[in-house]
């Protein structure tokens, strides 16, 4: 909000680091860099270069959404992001990419990270999820300079799933020839392993030039920079361009401060994996039956002419004679599917701000400030004729084509009074006195049809939209646009008592227009915060060079979605409804609008938390240490409750409510150190730490008995993730054993595993403790640095092994051949079979085990059998730098590098790397469903100042 601070005043956690952490070990998004650098913030990256990030801070807070406000210089901004995939086989689109993936990290100053709500209660709703301060780099006073930086990395996929070569699908004693079955449970024999010579060496090439001067009156910063990615998958790329320009400049005898920016970007990606079964090249090589020679399908050959059509047909050893695909679901050509079902995603962003200040007297300014974003993405994918016709889902004789396309704008603007008056010696004062307009505008068009006039022709005109067809072939055309505004006053106070005691206090009201027709136009946010400075009040020995005390409660919250309360007013009324192509589609849920449920009444989540902490810094600052405990708790959850039947009065019925409470509690700790620290050597080593406990505290009122047991789906998680009493955000839910009453496997005569009929708990993806350990070291000019980052606790679940392991094709299945079947431990045999109740020593066939507990579709096999611990221990970033200082006419200093990241595990159970996640969306942690492999990264890095 334009305040500053000193540190020793703040009265809460706060933690920054240097836009030189960001650039010494580059990744195109800039948030990918911060893994393990910050206590208590997770990082998950979706699907490849471009795509968005999931930030998480102090835990899972919101139902809705527990993405952090992101704000830059001081205004705040809206993250938009276009549609998320979800954690789900039959996904379609991959992530669309996110504003914060576009800013180039070398124009970045410093980020500072505001966790707790403490922190954040002066943004009001939209900060309820913690803040995220991005400070751009403006021209500095008296300088004039050019700096060029690149890098270029070689991207490597390792950690593959662990596939068979040694056992085929068929069996050639028996006159079989190969791809008689879409199943590798053939006879004993080799085959090549095509998935390795398909996956190629991607590269990263990062390049970055700014410009900047600056003189008493004015500042300049400018700065180009293009990212240009070749991916791991064939045929896959991403471009982007960036550009931002700054200008700080003084009138008025340096009483008016005018400081203004501009960031731009263009990005356009060509084949951005897709989760799921249905357009991941990769599942077509993953399932190929093995002894099937791929060769004979690659590239050049992965397509004949149709005569009788002109048409381009689909060369795959799953389409049988008659045209009709083997397997369910079926198979694809991997390079049919990157070249006849492509997919583009190219995204737009601008942002601009205009900040003006005037300096009334020494101890109070007015400023004006405001924003202006805007940002657009489309996403778009043809399915050509001769594709499997399941993805096509009508006669499938033209093809299908597909578009999301999401542009979002949102303007800010507020005034402030920033004063800080002398009251004595003794009390100091700073405050802020202000308000604020922020309102945000989204329009969407989602377009699915597979009506195509022409064939293969993916343009909207070639669309047919008056024909008979099928329910559920996925004919869609949604277009509709939302508006939200909220109106704020805000104040804050911060009281100081002779440089050693301080008392914060915030207050902020915010007239949100998500509330229209709820009766309830506004609500109010506080905190209050105080600290001492005990190195000031007490003598302490030598060795303390600072120690501080701090403590905060603060209550801050989130808003509605955008047009949500509109369900309220009549379906015959234009805002009550959208339009699917042509045809009204009303409200899937309403809301509780009896005065007898009041309690269920939407209103704004609410987070109540407090917080308290010290920071102690030893041996002339060399040691530093910070330790922060929070609790909070995160109540007015915003619920999807579907009710079958008349419960406590309220009508059966589908409703949005308010309900629910969702609890962190947790610890924080940052030490630093200064082990060596001099110009011919220095050792700077950074360790921080984080727990947290996440808890469903509360999930309907209690005067609705029986709905305790009830599970409730989380946005992204497919049919996995889920919210239930008494558990934890995000656990994973799915088919288990069945077992007796002393928890043992029971099996059926031949001793094949049995399956509950009722799905139940799996586990929790969170980590229950994050550990980051980052060294720097200089050796006269010599740099060198690395950061290990560990996650300990919690489990995920691969579909990929499940199906693999189905189909035969994993070194699972191959191992348990070799082995004579597979041991089953603790389990006895299941009532009704002839040796009921007795223990099962034996050994279960290979094939009968692995369908039995395996599947490639969701709802069958035993997803239990595929739960891994999501604990990893990894070589994050490692670097090794040197700087010559040149001191030429031209060239000041230049500084080379090797560079890489994610460069291997110490530790790592789960077949695939646990961070990855589905998509940006509440519910898409901790399930694999054929996501891009894991990558390392190691290159050469240069920066030149001039």
């Amino acid at each position: 909000m334009g305040v500053k601070r000193q540190a020793r005043a703040l009265t809460y956690s706060s933690q920054q680091i240097g836009g030189d952490e960001l650039t010494e070990v580059k990744t195109p998004n800039f948030l990918n860099s911060i893994s393990g650098k910050v206590s208590n913030v997770q990082i998950n990256r979706t699907n490849g270069v471009g795509s968005s990030v999931r930030v998480l801070m102090r835990g899972n807070k919101s139902a809705s959404s527990s993405q952090p406000l992101y704000v830059i210089d001081g205004i705040p901004i809206i993250n938009s992001v276009g549609k998320s995939a979800e954690a789900s086989q039959y996904s379609t689109m991959p992530d669309a990419g996110d504003v914060l993936s576009s800013i180039n990290p070398d124009d970045i100053e410093s980020i500072n990270f505001l966790k707790g709500a403490s922190a954040s209660a002066l943004y009001g709703s939209i900060g309820g999820n913690g803040v995220i301060l991005i400070t751009t780099k403006k021209g500095k006073v008296g300088k004039s300079s050019i700096s060029y930086n690149t890098s270029f990395t070689v991207d490597q996929a390792y950690s593959l799933p662990k596939q068979q070569h040694s056992y085929l699908s068929y069996d050639p004693a028996a006159g079989q020839a190969p791809g008689v079955s879409n199943e590798s449970w053939g006879a004993k024999g080799t085959s090549k392993d095509h998935l390795k010579d398909f996956l190629q060496n991607g590269t990263t090439w990062v390049n970055s030039l700014s410009f900047q001067s600056g003189t008493e009156k004015s500042t300049n910063y400018f700065s180009i920079g293009n990212t240009t990615n070749k991916g791991i998958v064939p045929s896959s790329y991403f471009d982007q361009y960036n550009v931002s320009f700054r200008n700080s400049s003084k009138y008025l005898n340096d009483k008016l401060t005018l400081d203004a920016n501009f960031i731009g970007s263009i990005q356009n990606s060509i084949n951005r994996q897709t989760p799921g079964v249905s357009f991941s090249p990769l599942v077509g090589l993953y399932w190929l039956p093995r002894g099937v020679d791929f060769d004979q399908y690659n590239n050049s050959n992965y397509y004949y002419i149709d005569k009788s059509r002109l048409l381009p047909g689909q060369n795959w050893w799953a389409i049988g004679p008659d045209g009709k695909f083997n397997g369910n679901p079926a198979t694809q050509n991997p390079y049919w599917v990157l070249n006849r079902n492509k997919v583009t995603v190219n995204n737009k962003n601008t942002y601009s701000a205009v900040s003006l200040a005037y300096q009334i007297n020494p101890w109070l300014s007015a400023r004006v400030r405001g924003n202006y974003s805007w940002n657009i993405t489309d996403s778009q994918r043809g399915v050509s004729a001769y594709s499997d016709p399941i993805l096509i889902t009508s006669n499938g004789e033209n093809g299908r084509f597909l578009q999301n396309k999401y542009e979002n704008s949102s303007t800010y603007g507020d005034v402030l009074l920033v004063g800080s008056p002398k009251l004595s010696e003794d009390i100091s004062l700073d405050f802020t006195v202000g308000g604020s307009i922020n309102t945000s505008r989204n329009t969407v068009t989602e377009i699915d049809n597979a009506y195509l006039a022409a064939p293969n022709l993916f343009t909207v005109s070639n669309l047919q939209w008056n024909v008979d067809r099928s329910v559920g072939d996925g004919f869609h055309n949604i277009n509709y646009s939302t508006k939200k505004q909220i109106q704020s006053i805000f104040a804050s106070a911060s009281l100081g008592y002779k440089n050693m005691f301080f008392v914060d206090m915030t207050f902020r009201n915010d007239w949100d227009s998500t509330l229209a027709y709820t009766g309830t136009s506004g609500y109010d946010y506080e905190s209050v915060g105080a600290n001492a400075v005990l190195s000031s009040i007490f003598k302490l020995p030598e060795a303390i060079s600072f120690w501080k005390i701090r403590g905060s409660y603060a209550t801050v919250g989130l808003g509605l979605p955008a047009n949500l309360t509109t369900a309220m007013i009549p379906y015959n009324s234009v805002y009550g409804y959208n339009v699917d192509a042509g045809q009204i589609i009303k409200p899937k849920y309403s809301l509780v609008t009896d005065p007898a449920f009041k309690e269920l009444f939407v209103r704004p989540e609410l987070n109540k938390t407090f917080e308290a902490g010290t920071e102690l810094r030893l041996f002339k600052n060399r040691l530093s240490f910070d330790i922060t405990y929070y609790n909070s708790n995160a109540s007015n959850q915003l619920l999807a409750l579907n009710i079958a039947s008349n419960l406590g009065g309220l009508p059966s019925g589908s409703y949005y409510i308010n309900a629910g409470k969702i609890q962190n509690t947790g610890f924080e700790a940052s030490l630093s150190y200064k082990i060596f620290d001099s110009e011919k050597f220095g050792w700077t080593a950074n360790l921080n730490g984080s727990a947290n406990k996440n808890k469903i505290v509360e999930l309907f009122p209690s005067r609705f008995n029986g709905l305790e047991n009830q599970l409730l789906a989380l946005t992204g998680g497919g049919v996995y993730t889920k919210l239930k009493l008494g558990g934890s955000f995000g656990d994973i839910y799915g088919i288990k054993f069945l077992r007796d009453g002393q928890g043992r496997i029971l099996v059926d005569t031949d001793g094949k595993p049995m399956a509950d009929k009722q799905i139940g708990y799996l586990g929790n993806p969170n980590p229950k403790f994050m550990l980051g350990f980052n060294n720097s070291f200089n050796i006269g000019k010599l740099g060198i640095s690395f950061l290990i980052d560990g996650k300990f606790g919690g489990q995920v679940l691969s579909l990929t092994e499940k199906a693999n392991d189905m189909l035969g094709v994993s070194q699972n299945s191959a191992s348990a051949r070799d082995a004579g079947g597979v041991a089953i431990p603790n389990a006895v045999y299941a009532p009704g079979t002839p040796n009921a109740g007795a223990a099962y020593t034996g050994l279960t066939d290979a094939k009968a085990y692995y369908k039995t507990v395996g599947a490639n579709q969701e709802g069958a096999g035993i997803d239990e059998a595929y739960i891994y611990s999501a604990t990893t221990v990894r070589l994050r970033q490692a670097s090794i730098t040197y700087t010559f200082d040149i001191n030429s006419s031209v060239l000041k200093n230049a500084t080379v590098g090797i560079v890489g990241t994610n460069l291997f595990f110490f530790y790592k159970k789960a077949p695939f790397d646990p961070e990855q996640v589905s998509g940006n969306t509440p519910g898409g942690v901790g399930v694999d469903s054929f996501g891009i492999p894991i990558t390392r990264s190691i290159g050469l890095s240069l920066k030149a100042n001039f």
